[in-house]
């Protein structure tokens, strides 16, 4: 017997099915839905209809956490939808979600408050309130904890899913289970020369008058370090944890879809706290264009890329030329209808670029059940 090490979630080879039962039963409606994207991915090497759940290899709803248990290949916003999927899940994932973010958060002061004792500030405490709250004139400690406050998401809505799901957390980043690096990569040469002659045209025509801030290096230096970290936290919660949560609720995977991105798009819009309804219309389409290329690509790389360059970017120049104090979207911040537009051209273009790219690269869109089908063959003697 051979010795061979097929791995966690591998099983040896079995035998082809019997090619006089290829295709049947027909396939349904709902079934060719979940076929592969053409030009997106690998197709599966075997009818989804034929495809039984690995009961074997994926122990009760309260084991150890597996690869999602799907009977057929899943889209990402549906991977957690499957024999063990039950409809109270994506409640219980966010009533735990929601304690373990406020611990984080508050762990997240942690720093700024070793900071404020470690260069002697009379009253840390305050110091650190003060730091925490400001948004309006933020200083290297407030901007680095608005950025810890955020890339604290990414555990967060990992533990969630891996205690309430039982999945394993890597599945909040890609239908392959982690984050595609090379792909990831892929996506920063596509994106990075766009943004930076956006953003290079948006100083020309529209140069701040405003001095740099007095600790523009300290900024700087925060904001190339921990602002990707930011934006990434953001991505898993309303790319991840909310696409994957909210689209496990449907049977039908493009109403999940539909229901996932209108959802993601509106609260992360919403979260920005801006009344004004141009600006909720640029963050509501930046959160679509993310939701679509989460989707398309079957992944959180290409929108995570998305919002860390222009994030980085945008406040790398406010930092460098002025209009620091402007630079975070709050209550009082207010837009045009030229950057709803702007912002259509630009990350409208950006995606169908990063959608052609996932297409000459062969990025997996859905996720593939590692069973096998199981078909029993009757043949006459």
């Amino acid at each position: 017997m051979s010795n061979t090490y097929f791995g966690d979630d591998q099983r040896p080879t079995q035998p082809e099915p019997d090619p006089a039962l290829v295709g049947y039963p027909p396939p349904s409606a709902e079934a060719a839905w979940y076929s592969p994207i053409p030009g997106y991915g690998p197709p599966p090497a075997y009818s989804a209809a034929l495809v039984e759940p690995d009961t074997q290899a994926h122990p009760g709803a309260w084991g150890r956490p597996t690869a999602p248990v799907v009977e057929r290949p899943r889209p990402y916003h549906q991977l957690l939808r499957g024999p063990r999927f039950r409809w109270w899940k994506p409640l219980l994932s966010l009533v735990v979600l929601i304690p373990m973010l406020v611990i984080f958060m508050l762990l997240a002061q942690l720093p700024i408050l070793l900071y404020a004792v470690a260069t002697g500030v009379p009253d840390p405490i305050r110091y650190v309130e003060v730091a925490t709250t400001t948004v309006q004139n933020i200083g290297p400690a407030g901007f680095a904890y608005i950025n810890l406050a955020l890339i604290v998401l990414i555990p967060a809505t990992m533990l969630s899913t891996w205690i309430v799901h039982r999945v394993r957390p890597r599945f909040v980043s890609s239908v392959v289970g982690g984050i595609r690096w090379r792909w990831l990569l892929r996506c920063l040469m596509v994106i990075l020369p766009i943004w930076l002659v956006y953003i290079g045209v948006s100083l020309i025509a529209q140069p701040s008058d405003a001095a740099r801030p007095t600790q523009w290096l300290p900024l700087l230096v925060i904001g190339i370090l921990l602002t990707p970290l930011q934006a990434a936290g953001e991505e898993y919660f309303f790319r991840g944890w909310i696409m994957q949560n909210v689209g496990a609720w449907f049977a039908r995977p493009m109403l999940g879809l539909v229901v996932a991105l209108a959802l993601s798009s509106t609260l992360f819009a919403a979260a920005h706290l801006s009344p004004d309804p141009w600006v909720l219309g640029v963050l509501a389409c930046t959160g679509l264009m993310a939701g679509l290329a989460t989707w398309r690509t079957g992944g959180l790389e290409a929108a995570i890329v998305i919002h860390a360059v222009n994030n980085v970017l945008t406040l790398g120049s406010v930092i460098l030329f002025g209009g620091w104090e402007e630079a975070f979207v709050d209550t009082e911040t207010t837009g045009t209808p030229m950057m709803l537009l702007v912002t259509l051209l630009v990350e409208g273009g950006a995606l169908a670029l990063l959608l052609w790219q996932a297409k000459r690269a062969g990025v997996q869109s859905l996720y593939q059940p590692s069973t096998r089908p199981q078909v029993t063959a009757f043949r006459s003697p």
